[in-house]
């Protein structure tokens, strides 16, 4: 049978080429580490490969998750311990306060540290992160949360109830922060009265509650959440003999107690509160006052307390009742703020665990990858020598069989 010569080329260069081939796939296979080069080499398992990266891509996005879940939550504790040693202290300060022997000049000098305080913990409500974004203020994170509205003199939040979620695993979610609303905002607080304005010469008035149940159910009657604090107003207008009470900034102004006998110079009692004014009330005259909300800003605890102190001339009674107020809603503030640093450290919690398994679940997805893709080195070396022998006889045998033509013979 005869052989052309251009076919004995072709095949000898063929088996030469198949052999480099087979040695560069194997030599590819070292320098990847892996068995699967492509989806040829093994179907079923480049597709679980595909399947278990995709898993550990995925997993690594939850524990970066988690690292930054655990920066802001401890970020956010250290300012929950920082206003806590903070109210601690102005509790104290408030209680010193009462101390029978103090006057005036001492209770300014106490005002003067808790003003120091309260401006110390309004900065610590407004912190913000490594990003400028407020950490309390809910979804509206480039809003201050808390400032202090001119007209009513209380503490208003300006951020909203929204609560941002950071997913630690396909199935939980976490939440990052609280709402400055809810950790700081919206404390029950004891009802009250504040001066507003007057027509005649009374420039102010000192209000004791000496009822709670009768003065908060009153409050309670005429407080309309759906009106701007600085709208929920009485006003007392005096003829003479007789003081009646009407509900302002509603319709028609109606009454809502009275006639009140009153006598200039007395305290004016009614639903449970004892009135007195500053100034002298004359007949004709009227006074408005500005019903305390429901809840409020332990920055504006604060703020009404270091008013009393500053203002002074307090009788027994009307100091008393100052320091009970305040003393009661910091109680109330403090255990918020306990409730708010529980759940900080329960997410703590969850966190760390949510950290562990993703750790857990990693090193069991790349323990069954290796095993499906990664190469055996001692198989591959071995494959690898094979190989070079094969392209060695391939070279070898490709030489021999390029002699065998008649000319070789003529010579």
């Amino acid at each position: 049978m005869r052989i052309p010569t251009s076919q004995i080329y072709d095949r000898g260069l063929n088996s030469v080429l198949d052999a480099q081939r087979k040695l560069l796939h194997v030599q590819n296979q070292i320098a990847s580490e892996t068995r699967i080069l492509t989806p040829a080499d093994d179907p079923v398992g480049k597709a679980q490969t595909l399947g278990l990266d995709d898993k550990i891509s995925q997993n690594e996005q939850f524990q970066r998750n988690s690292n930054l879940l655990k920066n802001r939550l401890q970020r956010t504790d250290s300012i929950y311990s920082s206003i806590t040693i903070g109210l601690d202290r102005a509790r104290m300060l408030m209680i010193q306060s009462g101390n029978g022997v103090y006057d005036d000049q001492d209770h300014r000098a106490l005002a003067a540290e808790l003003s120091g305080i309260r401006d110390e913990m309004e900065s610590l409500m407004n912190s913000q992160d490594e990003n400028g974004d407020y950490l309390f203020s809910g979804f509206q994170k480039r809003t201050e949360p808390f400032s202090k509205d001119p007209v009513t003199g209380t503490y208003n939040y300006n951020g909203d109830d929204g609560r941002n979620q950071v997913q630690l695993s396909p199935a939980l979610r976490v939440t990052s922060v609280e709402p400055g609303s809810s950790a700081f905002q919206n404390v029950e607080a004891n009802r009250t009265i504040k001066f507003s304005d007057s027509t005649g010469s009374v420039t102010g008035i000192d209000a004791r509650v000496t009822d709670r149940a009768a003065f908060d159910a009153f409050h309670g009657g005429q407080y309309n959440k759906t009106q701007a604090p600085d709208l929920n107003e009485l006003r007392f207008d005096f003829d003479g003999t007789n003081i009646n009470v009407h509900r302002i900034n509603a319709p028609g102004d109606p009454l809502v107690a009275g006639p009140i006998p009153y006598s200039p110079g007395e305290p004016l009692k009614f639903n449970g509160i004892e009135i007195e004014f500053s100034g002298n009330f004359a007949a004709g005259d009227s006074v408005e006052v500005r019903l305390s909300e429901p809840t409020q800003n332990v920055l504006t605890t604060l703020d009404t307390f270091i008013d009393a102190l500053e203002k002074g001339g307090l009788s027994g009674d009307m100091f008393e009742e100052q320091l009970t107020n305040a003393l009661e809603n910091m109680d109330r503030a403090q255990e918020r703020l306990s409730s708010v640093r529980a759940q900080t450290g329960g997410r703590l919690n969850v966190l760390e665990n949510s950290f562990k398994n993703n750790m857990d679940l990693e090193i069991s997805n790349r323990d069954t990858r290796s095993k499906i893709s990664d190469v055996d080195y001692s198989e591959a070396m071995t494959e690898l020598t094979k190989q070079d022998i094969m392209l060695q006889a391939a070279q070898a045998t490709f030489t021999r069989i390029t002699r065998l033509s008649l000319f070789d013979f003529i010579r």
